[in-house]
């Protein structure tokens, strides 16, 4: 199966579930299809050629975490109309980018593979906000006991230690006592930024976007950390600039309660 044939059909699919949506009234349906959809995604998988530096299970993992992270953790709690269209863009356009990148021969495999890795990269990084933003909408909706909220924060940590865990594997770091370190001291601030930004009078889209883009930053200097190579500030120093920059200028206009 050709690549390109394989994002076509899984565009229309995501177009097709838009409208399907409105019609599942229950749980066990929506379960049905998310089942039904990872089927197809295995079929696609398996059909389509990859490369042998290329993963087919890191592949299908990402679909599943992404659509299940922007689905149900982002999608249920969106009451912005404007945000509403434009996760639903998201959500049609990338699990099928995700195909369209695959490389149709060998020979594109050195000009294909950076930006396939990356794309699968950012849909992670998409699925684990969603789950950050349908973590912080239980707290602020208060739907259980503030007692069960540290075990949310913990398990919100846990995830994005697992997802740093899986991405710096993925860029050929090695198990060292360095990397088992770093990957503490990530779900250690983690869990602490989390118990902070849980107590800001930000609304619970925009909490997820500050744990999100925090664990970026941190992922990235920790993984030149890792790396033989280490880090060269000079290099990075406009990116952690203008991060800064950026981050304030969100922060400046984002909707305090």
């Amino acid at each position: 199966m050709h690549p390109k044939l394989a994002a076509a059909v899984d565009l229309l699919l995501n177009l097709g579930t838009l409208l399907l949506f409105p019609k599942l009234t229950g749980w066990q349906w929506f379960a049905a299809w998310f089942v039904i959809r990872a089927v197809l995604w295995a079929l696609f998988i398996r059909l389509v050629y990859y490369p042998p530096e290329l993963s087919r299970w890191r592949h299908f993992w990402s679909l599943i975490f992404f659509n299940f992270g922007v689905i149900v953790a982002l999608s249920i709690f969106i009451e912005w109309t404007v945000a509403w269209y434009l996760l639903a863009a998201v959500f049609v356009i990338f699990s099928a980018a995700s195909f369209w990148l695959l490389p149709s021969g060998e020979s594109l495999l050195a000009f294909y593979r950076k930006p396939f890795r990356r794309w699968l990269f950012l849909m992670d990084a998409f699925g684990l906000a969603g789950f950050w933003c349908g973590i912080f909408a239980l707290m602020q909706f208060q739907l259980w006991q503030n007692t069960f909220y540290p075990f949310l924060e913990f398990l919100g940590a846990l995830l994005t230690a697992a997802v740093s865990l899986w991405w710096w594997r993925a860029y050929g770091m090695e198990y060292s006592r360095r990397f088992w370190l770093s990957l503490a001291v990530i779900f250690l601030l983690t869990f602490e930024l989390a118990w902070i930004v849980t107590r800001w009078p930000i609304g619970f889209m925009v909490s997820g976007m500050v744990m999100i883009w925090f664990w970026y930053i941190l992922w990235l200097v920790m993984r030149f950390n890792l790396s033989k190579e280490g880090i060269d500030w000079k290099k990075q120093k406009f990116f952690l600039v203008s991060s800064v920059i950026l981050f304030i200028l969100f922060m400046l206009l984002a909707r305090w309660r």
